[in-house]
């Protein structure tokens, strides 16, 4: 299906160039899974959180990188309160300096913590 999209084959999709692909479409069929499985220990995942307006989830933040799992979190909610985002950035970053991991940002609303023996790569200036 993706690969018809691409390649412009099957059916009514082959009058569409191949840069004329919705891109929202294309990304959800990327996913090889269900999301439907029990987690392993001896699997690293990346995560995807949130963390609610009040700040809470930080907990769940830290339990994730301590299972060794690379977050991708979301702080979007604490935008409103720059007392807040501050204080719950403050503490991650010292929580990902205690366990040896590390966090960075990606966008003005996500983080990327990485847990012990990862480092994230600053691009230069």
């Amino acid at each position: 299906m993706v690969l018809d999209r691409i390649l412009g084959g099957g059916g009514k999709e082959e009058s569409r160039a191949p840069t004329e692909i919705d891109i929202e479409d294309y990304l959800n069929d990327l996913s090889i899974r269900d999301g439907k499985f029990l987690e392993n220990e001896d699997v690293t995942y990346v995560k995807s959180l949130k963390l609610d307006s009040d700040g809470k989830g930080v907990g769940n933040v830290l339990a994730e990188l301590e299972k060794n799992n690379l977050i991708v979190l979301n702080v979007r909610n604490l935008m409103g309160n720059k007392v807040l985002l501050k204080g719950v950035i403050h503490e991650l970053r010292d929580a990902c300096l205690e366990m040896d991991g590390d966090i960075g940002r990606i966008s003005d609303q996500k983080l990327i913590l990485v847990p012990a023996g990862m480092r994230i790569l600053q691009k230069e200036q």
